[in-house]
């Protein structure tokens, strides 16, 4: 019996491990168990996998509630409005990009901005690219980031495919041009891919994943949380209690080791190099037949609930003020807005603060398009 129990431990072990391996696999299961909440449908296709993992309430209160677990921060997340195309609009022969992050993602947006017809979402984190406009469109272009991402930005650095100079001299960058053959992809050998099977640098994070990340499990991670924070004051390392003792922030924009931090001090040259990479990109997209291209960044939670915590570094004014690109300004709407404007659980804007963005920005691409 000793045996069968030992063979038995050691198959679903070894399954585990396997399944661990596996990211396609891993990533389909932790999507289902975490965001099925998103799009009812699949809740009731995945009856499979809701049979064998148990559903997740990680991210339904937040993706800091979702890291800490501290119960007293568990709020439901509200859902966004959706900006769809209004029935009888006459059409402006203008098209809206916007490159953007998490604060956009998902998001429906078609009907948002009343000077285009459409809006394109690209989000920066992921590969994208090259992009190809429509010739016979007005194609214009917002680059919109989260003020902490402005730290490091290179255009060079990122995840978006790009057109060539001499692509764009052959003007193979318009829609109704031939496509060129592409980058290809580079070889990797049998070796590298078992090594990297075998040696899989999210091997640890997936197990728990599959393991642990259910609502069975959260009872007990919030009274862990619980006793840590009110015994011992801790929480997390990617999280932070705000001052006021109303939200959680996200650790690495309060944190002065961080490079992200709005309250590490940032110096002239710093602010330059940043203006600069940002007129870079914007050079490029004029390049490949943007009309315009303007600015959009959404100031950190930190930066509007909690700037009195330490020395603010005022980053993002100071970059609209250095910019020669055209801004759709935020942060002294939001500062002087007595609502609450971001999720208390979340490191995100909610609904209200998505909604006063998509106004602010309308206020200023309407008349520069008309």
């Amino acid at each position: 019996m000793r045996k069968i129990i030992g063979l038995f431990i050691l198959l679903i072990s070894v399954a585990l491990l396997i399944t661990s391996m596996n990211q396609a696999f891993v990533t389909k299961i932790k999507f289902e168990k975490q965001f099925d909440h998103l799009n009812p449908q699949m809740v009731h296709e995945s009856a499979l996998y809701k049979a064998a993992f148990v559903h997740s309430d990680k991210w339904d209160y937040g993706d800091l509630y979702g890291v800490s677990f501290l119960p007293q921060y568990k709020f439901r997340l509200e859902p966004f409005k959706q900006y769809n195309r209004k029935p009888g609009k006459q059409n402006t022969n203008n098209i809206l990009y916007i490159i953007g992050d998490s604060y956009l993602a998902d998001k429906t947006l078609s009907g948002a901005f009343d000077a285009f017809d459409d809006v394109i979402f690209l989000d920066r984190r992921f590969a994208f690219g090259p992009i190809k406009l429509d010739t016979t469109k007005q194609n214009y272009l917002v680059m919109e980031f989260t003020e902490r991402n402005l730290i490091g930005y290179d255009i060079n650095k990122t995840f978006e495919i790009r057109w060539t100079a001499n692509d764009i001299n052959k003007a193979v960058n318009f829609s109704n041009a031939p496509s060129p053959g592409g980058v290809p992809l580079p070889h990797e050998s049998i070796f590298d891919r078992l090594g990297r099977i075998i040696f899989h640098k999210d091997l640890s994070r997936n197990l728990e994943l599959i393991l642990f990340d259910n609502k069975l499990a959260t009872p007990f991670k919030e009274a862990k949380a619980s006793i840590n924070y009110k015994l011992f004051g801790r929480v997390v390392n990617e999280v932070v209690v705000s001052t006021d003792k109303k939200r959680l922030l996200f650790n690495t924009t309060v944190d002065t080791t961080s490079v992200q931090s709005a309250f590490r001090p940032k110096t002239e040259n710093e602010i330059y190099a940043i203006t600069r990479n940002l007129g870079i990109a914007r050079d490029y997209y004029l390049d490949i037949g943007f009309k315009k291209v303007f600015l959009s960044v959404i100031p950190n939670p930190v930066s509007v609930y909690d700037d009195k915590r330490m020395r603010y570094n005022h980053l993002l004014e100071r970059v609209e003020q250095k910019t020669d690109l055209p801004v759709l300004s935020l942060y002294k709407t939001f500062r002087s807005d007595k609502r609450n404007l971001f999720y208390r659980s979340d490191s995100h804007w909610n609904p209200l603060g998505f909604d006063i963005w998509i106004n602010e920005a309308n206020k200023v691409l309407i008349p520069v398009i008309n």
